[in-house]
């Protein structure tokens, strides 16, 4: 397969119909409006009120709340196809297609990157075998898929000699990004770093991957700097993540936390939002980060339990509770404890073989998480970096089989 064009097109053309064929949706009787999900009703607001406002149950403002690209694109949905079921129906088979193009890419990527084209087959078989739902709803698929796209330009632009031009598509897709999720910023930072200290590339092309995704988020940056009157780098929400994640009747998991009568957030709470609108936004965020950051101050041994409940669940998804506690371990949950610590002996083999392409799993298996280990724990956050995970283990499997079916011919041949 890794030197059979045909059949590696054929292999790709598998996994995309097994996607569609695992996540074809189902017709929705409901419109995004009215939802409840903070994404689709800011995409209502734009869509309705030319204003990047409303992200509650209830009129709240100017909002910051969320990165503004995925709510402009529902925007858009709503705006060719109306508010009712055909434009969430539109959002499902697209986020559908995003997923069954990114696990496509798969075999192609884990090829560039030297884990050759059946490790990213095999990675992708197990991402459907799992199951991950892609949630239409929320911006993560298409994180994913960008990040691979962006990692692919990362190892060239750190394996071999590229034109100014590409550096600068590299930089724009890199703003672009941020706009969906800003926490990837934390890992492009860290590769920009990488570049000016360790690759010889010509200085304008280093000021480039700094300027260039500056000015593709910078008019939102002014926008906000002009709505709030207060610097926000693209989102103003952690405060408000950080106080409803660290206070004293929370629990490690979104899903099981959100049940509690203690539960307050403005998609929730009339009175939550009532506050979100008397202080508006910015200032309702500030005071929220500072309960958060006094709690923890407070209880530095809850919040330190919480914080490790939160690693672990990010690595190996356990949102509802210790599953040993019920006798039955999900498939999905297995194959998950399965692949995360194979992926390290993987990640050793791979830099052995690609210093770059390990050096970049690893900068985002290491930078992307850092936020999400201190909020209450959803299965989505990971999916941006599942392919850091799941193609190196893969890799690692596919050098183990390759070498004992060495072994065993050899011993089959006997001495000569």
């Amino acid at each position: 397969m890794e030197k059979n064009r045909r059949l590696r097109l054929w292999a790709a053309a598998l996994i995309f119909v097994g996607a569609l064929y695992r996540y074809w949706p189902i017709d929705s009787p409901l419109g995004p409006c009215g939802s409840g999900y903070e994404s689709l009703e800011l995409g209502c607001s734009i869509a309705h009120k030319a204003s990047f406002s409303d992200p509650f149950i209830v009129p709240t403002g100017p909002s910051a709340h969320l990165a503004p690209l995925f709510p402009f694109l529902v925007s858009v949905l709503i705006r060719r196809l109306g508010d009712g079921p055909a434009a969430m129906n539109a959002l499902q088979w697209l986020g559908t297609l995003v997923v069954a193009l990114q696990l496509s890419l798969w075999p192609w990527i884990a090829q560039r990157l030297g884990m050759g084209f059946v490790s990213g087959a095999i990675g992708a078989g197990a991402w459907l075998l799992v199951g991950f739902a892609p949630l239409p709803m929320w911006e993560a698929a298409y994180v994913a898929l960008l990040v691979l796209i962006l990692v692919m330009c990362m190892h060239q632009i750190l394996s071999k000699q590229v034109s100014t031009g590409f550096v600068l598509l590299t930089g724009v897709l890199g703003g672009i990004t941020f706009l969906l999720n800003p926490v990837t910023l934390l890992a492009y930072t860290a590769w920009t770093l990488w570049i000016a200290c360790v690759k010889r590339i010509q200085r304008i092309q280093k000021l480039v991957l700094i300027i260039i995704p500056f000015l593709v988020i910078s008019p939102w940056l002014v926008r906000n700097y002009q709505v709030f009157h207060h610097f926000v780098l693209i989102r103003d929400n952690l405060g408000l993540e950080l106080s409803i994640s660290n206070n004293p009747c929370v629990t490690f998991s979104f899903r099981t936390y959100r049940s509690a009568n203690c539960f307050r957030h403005p998609n929730d709470s009339v009175g939550e939002a009532g506050k979100v609108r008397a202080l508006g936004e910015y200032e309702y965020n500030q005071t929220k980060l500072r309960e958060a950051l006094g709690w923890i101050k407070d209880n530095p041994g809850r919040f330190a339990d919480l914080t490790k409940q939160r690693f672990l669940a990010f690595w190996f998804y356990t949102p509802g509770g210790n599953y040993f506690a019920r006798r039955h371990i999900p498939l999905s949950i297995l194959i998950i404890w399965f692949i995360t610590p194979l992926s390290v002996g993987g990640l050793w083999l791979l830099f052995k073989k690609d210093r770059n392409a390990a050096g970049l799993c690893l900068a985002w298996l290491v930078l992307f998480p850092l936020v999400y280990y201190f909020v209450a724990f959803i299965p989505r956050y990971r999916y941006p970096i599942l392919w850091a995970s799941f193609m190196p283990a893969s890799f690692l499997l596919t050098e183990v089989v390759q070498r004992l079916s060495i072994l065993l011919a050899a011993r089959y041949r006997g001495p000569v």
